[in-house]
């Protein structure tokens, strides 16, 4: 009996040695340490950080089983493999059946569809997801709370810019309100938060902003950068991943352009970092070229060439957003691929579609082109 217990120990021994060291790719692709920013417990991933291949959804969109069932099939039948979806969005609104009691105070629940069913259904299917929080462009938290509003300056009433009210980049009270919708994504099990508008207003009445909550006279960069801090601190023993979309120009402009995105003081605190480089989006003769979004391979390639040079050998991950939409210039699956080489000839290996009303039938080509050629 002890020399069968002995010979079984040593066959097992030898198992869990072939199975370390004869293929040790797939354990490290398939778990990571719990937030790339320290050590954890591990957590299996479904996906290798990096390789985010995503479509975004409305809130709305989210909440329509029709909807959901068109990209879930588009995921099944591409490369594509996560989702960035509303949970917080341009009008400040929250999506989901948050039970978040500010929102409920400020009425900004809508309730467009249930998180759990969503994230089971996302989970079934292998796809990551992606949760997007519009942070600092909301409508309906400065009505309800007009305390918590960039003041304009001229009435002492919220300030109304880029078609939108903004709450106050300073305020820690706003701050904690984001935070307590990550605690409970997280908790929920979404595998990333996606920060949008984190930033100041960059058009409009922005000469009347008043950021009454600024009250030691701090630079925008400095509560971008702290914002994000106190998210880290706040949010560390949960296994969740932190991004954030930029301008385009962010990763060109070495200053903050007057609304606090600096990328060398953001990147410390992201696992990942989404420039928005739609060519649609530059001014007219962006390098020597009368019609830019004509060039998105151009565009794209040089844009991320810039960024990825500033912010040098960090763990936050570039991942560009792709124009999939048409703006001046017909978009069809030709500039849809010219601006994923772009970034593929950078080494970067994920990319994410941007359409704000979620069609997405030419990136369907697209992706089936580049099936046909691998």
């Amino acid at each position: 009996m002890q020399r069968k217990s002995i010979t079984a120990a040593a066959v097992l021994a030898v198992s869990l040695i072939l199975f370390f060291f004869i293929d040790p790719l797939n354990i490290l692709e398939a778990y990571v340490y719990k937030g790339s920013l320290g050590d954890g417990p591990r957590d299996y991933l479904k996906i290798i950080p990096g390789t985010q291949k995503a479509l975004y959804l409305t809130g709305y969109n989210t909440g329509n089983i029709e909807k959901r069932n068109e990209i879930y099939r588009l995921i099944d039948e591409t490369e594509l493999n996560s989702i960035v979806f509303d949970v917080k969005d341009d009008w400040g609104n929250i999506d989901y059946n948050t039970d978040v009691d500010f929102a409920e105070e400020i009425g900004a629940n809508k309730n467009y569809c249930e998180i759990e069913i969503l994230l089971e259904e996302m989970k079934s299917r292998k796809i990551n997801s992606i949760a997007r929080i519009v942070l600092f462009k909301d409508s309906v938290l400065p009505k309800s709370r007009p305390d918590l509003a960039i003041k304009d300056s001229r009435t002492g009433k919220p300030l109304y810019s880029e078609g939108s009210y903004w709450p106050d980049i300073y305020s820690e009270e706003v701050w904690d309100y984001h935070i307590e919708i990550i605690k409970e994504l997280a908790e929920k099990g979404v595998k990333e938060i996606q920060f949008d508008y984190i930033r100041a207003p960059a058009r409009g009445n922005i000469y009347y902003a008043d950021y009454t909550h600024n009250t030691d006279d701090n630079s925008k960069v400095w509560a971008i950068t702290n914002f994000l801090k106190k998210v880290r601190e706040e949010i560390k023993d949960y296994d969740i991943k932190i991004s954030a979309d930029v301008f385009g120009w962010t990763f060109i402009a070495e200053d903050d352009q007057g609304i606090g995105q600096l990328i060398e003081e953001m990147v410390p605190y992201l696992d990942y970092i989404y420039p928005m480089t739609y060519p649609s989006h530059y001014s007219v003769n962006f390098l020597g070229y009368s019609v830019p979004d004509e060039y998105p391979y151009e565009v794209v390639k040089y844009t991320l060439e810039k960024g990825i040079s500033r912010i040098g050998d960090t763990k936050c991950k570039v991942i560009p957003w792709i124009q999939a939409f048409s703006l001046g210039v017909r978009y069809t699956e030709i500039e849809i691929l010219e601006q994923i080489r772009a970034a593929e000839e950078l080494g970067i290996e994920g990319f994410l579609c941007w359409n704000a009303v979620n069609n997405y039938s030419t990136v369907e080509k697209a992706l089936a082109v580049r099936d046909g050629q691998q």
